[in-house]
């Protein structure tokens, strides 16, 4: 699967930050995850660049929610932090996009095809609510 660590920790910062209404520092943020301070720093950025959250600066600066966690869609923020097409393979009948430049000869791409296509629809229908809801065992 191609989730990686990225998508994993962003998506546990953002739960954190949907249970305050100020904005919360890196160092918080990193205290109660309990996730590396530089890599969550530099994924908040991206998450900020992206729209998903928003940076304040100063002494009472750090990161807020943009949107509720209803509004924000799990395969969203994997998509923008991945910045991948494909959510569990990484496979393509176009031959720009064949990794192993197999795509006229590959058997398997349309098997993977159809699992991305299902993986996609599960994924567009969760939010960041949801997960919070599953975490709390709702």
């Amino acid at each position: 699967m191609l989730f990686t660590k990225s998508t994993a920790y962003a998506l546990q910062a953002l739960i954190e930050l949907s249970k305050f209404d100020k904005p919360v520092d890196v160092n918080k943020i990193s205290e109660l995850t309990e996730l590396p301070k530089p890599f969550l720093a530099k994924l908040l950025q991206n998450l900020s660049k992206k729209g998903f959250i928003k940076s304040f600066k100063g002494i009472h600066g750090g990161f807020m929610l943009v949107k509720k966690p209803e509004e924000i869609k799990i395969v969203d923020v994997f998509k923008s932090l991945e910045d991948k097409n494909s959510l569990v393979f990484y496979c393509s009948s176009d031959k720009e996009e064949c990794t192993r430049d197999r795509s006229q000869v590959c058997s398997l791409w349309p098997f993977f095809s159809k699992i991305e296509d299902e993986v996609a629809k599960i994924l567009e229908k969760y939010t960041l609510a949801d997960v919070i809801r599953i975490k709390a065992g709702k």
